[in-house]
């Protein structure tokens, strides 16, 4: 019973943090009320202290821990539903603070047995942008020698999961003498079993039709409500700052209408966010170079 206390307190302590007197108290007592281990135990004694050592064990992983670690909680969250048809959860947490730096990065991981192709091309952009990131972040914080300040958040969740259809989105949030914030949208068709982008759907001559969609959505907002700003005007290239290409980010919503997203700063001023223009049905299906099956 010793041994068995050991193992449970050395694994709460491997989280990390320093475990509250509650719980090492609550461990304390759940564990003083097992039977104790006798020199020669029967078989079915033995089974009578296995029952509720295995309650105590899942007492603690389950109960206890998610209130202990900040990390395994995330974990847990992230874990999805059974039955999911595609599902995504957490496989590394990087978590970092001081006075003035904070990272908290969550590194999601798509497991779809059905595309398993989409999902491991996901998994490897996914890894690719979050330690470009996180080797920025620990760059930016050598080169400011303890002078600087900063932040970086990632995190994501799931738009859209269905037999035709899965939809991620990953969020990333940057802070230093400003603020920064981007998405990165995630596509796997199911019917095909392809991973998805806005050229995979639209011919390069159909962006133009999407793009004036929005010019004029922007238009309209901006004379329906003076505190809206867009950057519409060409720019010395000769091209405008709204022009679509093919890893626009993008999504379907519960509607079936393409919504288009734009990065902060990309359109417009930072006050703006992350821009999206919602782009009917009825406009763009006649020129998707498929039917899609969602």
């Amino acid at each position: 019973m010793k041994h068995l206390k050991k193992e449970l307190l050395e694994s709460v302590s491997q989280q990390d943090v320093q475990v509250p007197k509650h719980v090492h108290d609550k461990i304390e007592e759940t564990l003083a009320g097992l039977p104790q281990r006798v020199a020669k135990p029967k078989i079915h004694v033995m089974r009578k202290i296995a029952i509720p050592a295995a309650a105590c064990l899942a007492f603690v992983f389950l109960a206890l821990l998610p209130n202990i670690s900040m990390v395994y909680a995330k974990a847990v969250n992230k874990i999805p539903v059974l039955g999911d048809l595609a599902q995504v959860f957490t496989i590394r947490n990087y978590d970092f603070s001081n006075e003035n730096y904070e990272l908290q990065v969550s590194v999601a991981k798509v497991d779809d047995k059905k595309n398993p192709e989409a999902g491991e091309h996901i998994n490897q952009n996914i890894d690719q942008l979050t330690s470009s990131v996180i080797e920025q972040f620990y760059h930016d914080m050598e080169l400011a020698n303890g002078n600087g300040h900063g932040s970086i958040h990632i995190d994501y969740e799931t738009m859209t999961n269905t037999e035709q259809w899965y939809t991620l989105k990953l969020m990333v949030t940057e802070t230093a003498a400003s603020s920064n914030t981007y998405y990165k949208f995630y596509h796997i068709d199911r019917t095909t079993g392809n991973y998805v982008t806005l050229e995979s759907l639209f011919e390069q001559e159909d962006f133009q039709i999407l793009e004036q969609w929005i010019v004029d959505d922007m238009k309209a907002q901006m004379e329906e409500d003076s505190s809206k700003t867009y950057w519409i005007e060409e720019t010395a290239l000769g091209q405008t700052l709204t022009a679509l290409d093919e890893d626009q980010n993008f999504y379907f919503n519960d509607k079936g209408n393409l919504v288009i997203v734009y990065d902060k700063y990309e359109v417009g001023p930072g006050f703006m966010g992350c821009p999206e223009f919602e782009i009917p049905r009825e406009v763009y299906k006649s020129h998707l170079r498929y039917q899609l099956g969602k």
